[in-house]
């Protein structure tokens, strides 16, 4: 394993191309160094690199890639923190419904549904990525001025 420096990396899997824009801006804009991963492959192999990771997938890339990259996520990283990005639309769909339930149950961290709120992001990824000081949030400090969606 190599040495890893004080944060947790933060991986970006994410198909839609606004989401992935979007995501990237906002954790770049709070001082998280996000990285995108090209494809399944360039990601499972930066994972094996590291203890644990925060990983960001949508449900696009958990499609394209099966619902089994998950499975193979936690291989590469037992301790991997995975947060899924899903439309609203998908809740209407029976079968991106059973995808999400499916993939909570493997261990996603967590599902959040757009419009993503840039408070909801960065509370997630800040809180595996880079532990704030107690005091970081009092008083509006620390909090994204804008939704990301």
């Amino acid at each position: 394993m190599n040495q890893q420096d004080k944060s947790t990396p933060i991986l970006l899997l994410i198909s839609d191309q606004h989401t992935r824009n979007s995501l990237w801006n906002l954790l770049a804009e709070n001082h998280l160094s996000p990285r995108l991963m090209a494809d399944q492959k360039e990601l499972l192999q930066e994972l094996k690199k590291h203890q644990c990771a925060t990983i960001l997938i949508d449900c696009g890339a958990a499609i394209f890639n099966g619902i089994g990259i998950i499975s193979k996520i936690k291989v590469a990283c037992s301790h991997s923190h995975i947060i899924v990005f899903c439309d609203k639309a998908h809740l209407a769909d029976s079968q991106h419904r059973e995808m999400i339930k499916e993939i909570l149950a493997i261990g996603v961290y967590a599902c959040i549904m757009a419009p993503f709120k840039g408070w909801e992001v960065i509370s997630l990824v800040s809180y595996y990525s880079h532990p704030a000081p107690k005091d970081a949030y009092k008083g509006g400090e620390g909090k994204p001025k804008k939704d990301l969606l």
